[in-house]
């Protein structure tokens, strides 16, 4: 088997899925906005099919385990107790 394997690009995977209706960079007309996307309809179904599997499969089966959503947003108090303020590192920042 003498098959040629096509070398597959970072750019041809983004046009993929602009095209299709996937993913879309945030605020793309304007120049776009690191690390903020925008979910078209299939995007949003895939999303929302992944986050479903993984609740399942992380928190539903675990008897040990509890779903939480909270937000974001806090207090300055709780950053500061957590240690984000003072020694939290972000190496992709």
């Amino acid at each position: 088997m003498d098959e040629k394997i096509e070398e597959i690009k970072m750019e041809d995977i983004i046009s993929f899925t602009k095209q299709r209706g996937f993913v879309y960079q945030g605020s793309e007309i304007y120049g776009g906005l690191a690390g903020a996307y925008d979910f078209g309809p299939l995007g949003v179904e895939l999303l929302n099919n992944i986050k479903s599997y993984w609740w399942k499969e992380v928190v539903q089966k675990r008897e040990d385990y509890y779903g939480l959503d909270s937000a974001m947003f806090k207090h300055p108090q709780v950053w500061d107790a957590s240690g984000h303020t003072s020694s939290f590192s972000d190496p992709m920042a």
